[in-house]
């Protein structure tokens, strides 16, 4: 366990950027936003030092992909190190010369300090095409423990992650762990569903074929509720008869 004495100092007025750490899109490499890279102003470095709050470091390296930066080679090992779970909210503050400050948040708002490393990473990398068309992250929004112990996905709760595929198809995936409970019923086809976000509903038709598929009706959820890339919507069936999803949008 590592226990910092004293935290590094970090300036208020340094261009900072954030990410929620989802790792499907943030493993094995991190995506740089666009917009910030003005703050380099013209010198896009090669190398990157990650420096935390407890002074420990990680050398990373910056690597260009068409119009995208990202980090890559080090990554990993940040991630590990920090034993960084879905959900967990980093910012990242420049300093120049190649170095970030970064803070990581747990998902209880609080400043991460004490960290175990992880002994073996469990992520499985997904390229960002898959990861779109997935679009579910790392973990179901319910998970109970089984009588050994694990964590067993529920198949009444699940998170999906928006991500451009959805706004420009109109399209809508849900999870095998979900899915699978509905694809083989004996249930009319389409099936409709019926989406709730507070006292507003959207029905929508859900196709099975290998998997299930929100499609007729997704589009006007979507413009309705203003969802962006980015956006993580929290989906729990309270009625499993009349097939009726709670919604929460963060």
């Amino acid at each position: 366990m590592v226990t910092p004495m004293e935290h590094a100092f970090i300036p208020h007025d340094l261009p900072e950027f954030f990410k929620i750490y989802y790792p499907e899109i943030c493993y094995p490499q991190l995506r740089i936003p666009p917009a910030f890279l003005k703050f380099f102003n013209g010198d896009i470095p090669s190398i990157a030092v990650l420096e935390d709050l407890a002074a420990r470091s990680w050398t990373v390296a910056v690597e260009k992909n068409d119009c995208d930066l990202f980090f890559k080679g080090g990554w990993p090992d940040f991630v590990q190190e920090n034993n960084l779970e879905f959900g967990e909210f980093l910012t990242f503050s420049y300093a120049g010369n190649s170095k970030f400050y970064v803070k990581i948040y747990g998902k209880n708002g609080s400043l991460k300090q004490d960290v175990i490393p992880l002994k073996e990473s469990k992520l499985v990398p997904l390229d960002e095409e898959n990861a779109q068309e997935k679009a579910i992250v790392a973990r179901p929004a319910d998970q109970t423990l089984n009588g050994s112990g694990h964590l067993v996905a529920s198949v009444t709760s699940f998170e999906v992650v928006i991500m451009a595929s959805h706004l420009k198809r109109a399209r809508m995936n849900f999870p095998a762990t979900f899915g699978n409970r509905y694809r083989y019923s004996k249930r009319e086809q389409p099936l409709v569903a019926i989406l709730q976000v507070g006292s507003a509903s959207w029905p929508v038709n859900v196709l099975s074929n290998d998997r299930l598929e929100i499609r007729k009706g997704i589009r006007k959820f979507i413009c309705d509720n203003a969802l962006r890339v980015g956006d993580v919507c929290r989906f729990k069936l309270i009625d499993e008869e009349k097939f009726i999803l709670k919604v929460r949008i963060m």
